[in-house]
């Protein structure tokens, strides 16, 4: 029988391995992050969210809007229809904290490993603010990572403009820059915040939050979440994104001009 949990549990297994005996994270004090042997706030566990942000990320922007510049709007207006994770396409950052679909934060030795279980993808963030890598452009982007007291701060660059913000078609240019936010505010609970830049395409760097919750269930664990392309294309999603109007399959829904893009 094939193991539907290899690739997450062997990942697991593999960190495990590596972590010397007894080297456990300490529980927390009251008001105060718990803190990993290495002496950083302790972010590891399973976390999910309980937002409807995948489907249209200005749920959780602040104001509820989104910054367009004139021009960017009226591209994406006449862009492409079909989301691009039917596909099979990763979702880009920082659509897949958001995604439905639970994760798994490791912590070892300068580096915080995101395990995702939508399609078993995987972000490697080191610690060390290393340099971004030159000449490469990816749909999760490179991410570069450092602590602000309490806070892990994700950087976040080099992305192509082939992933959208969510399924309302929310997208964004090659320009793309995502700094993220993790805070523990509590034993279950971790404050995510991401500021989201785009030249080509906002008027102004704008804001996203929300809490991601740790999943207590009593032996929960992650399962491979295969994606398979097929219906000819076809979206399998229900339309949220502003259209033109005459478009049968979509609703026109206007945008508020911001002082910003005036």
């Amino acid at each position: 029988m094939k193991a539907r949990f290899l690739p997450v549990v062997a990942i697991a297994a593999l960190f495990w391995v590596l972590t010397p005996a007894g080297a456990l994270a300490q529980p927390a004090d009251a008001g105060k992050a718990p803190r990993t042997p290495e002496g950083v706030p302790d972010l590891q566990g399973i976390w999910e969210t309980r937002n409807a942000a995948a489907f249209d990320v200005s749920e959780i922007a602040e104001g509820h809007e989104i910054p367009y510049l004139p021009a960017a709007l009226e591209r994406e207006q006449k862009g492409p229809r079909v989301d691009p994770i039917i596909h099979c396409m990763m979702p880009g950052v920082p659509r897949i904290s958001y995604t439905p679909f639970p994760f798994q934060i490791l912590q070892k030795n300068g580096m915080v490993i995101f395990m995702y279980e939508y399609l078993h993808d995987v972000r490697m963030v080191p610690t060390n603010s290393r340099s971004h890598l030159d000449g490469i452009d990816f749909a999760m982007g490179d991410s570069v990572g450092h602590w602000d007291g309490n806070t892990l701060v994700v950087d976040v660059t080099n992305f192509n403009d082939k992933t959208w913000l969510d399924s309302a078609r929310h997208t964004h240019s090659d320009e793309l820059h995502v700094v993220e936010r993790y805070t523990r505010v509590g034993p279950n609970t971790i404050n995510y915040e991401a500021t989201i830049e785009d030249p080509k395409t906002y008027s102004r760097p704008w804001k996203i939050s929300m809490l991601l919750h740790r999943n207590t269930e009593p032996g929960f664990e992650l399962r491979d979440q295969e994606c398979t392309e097929g219906d000819n294309g076809r979206a399998i999603q229900p339309p949220y994104r502003p259209a033109p109007e005459g478009d049968i399959f979509e609703f026109v829904r206007p945008y508020p001009e911001s002082s910003s893009s005036k």
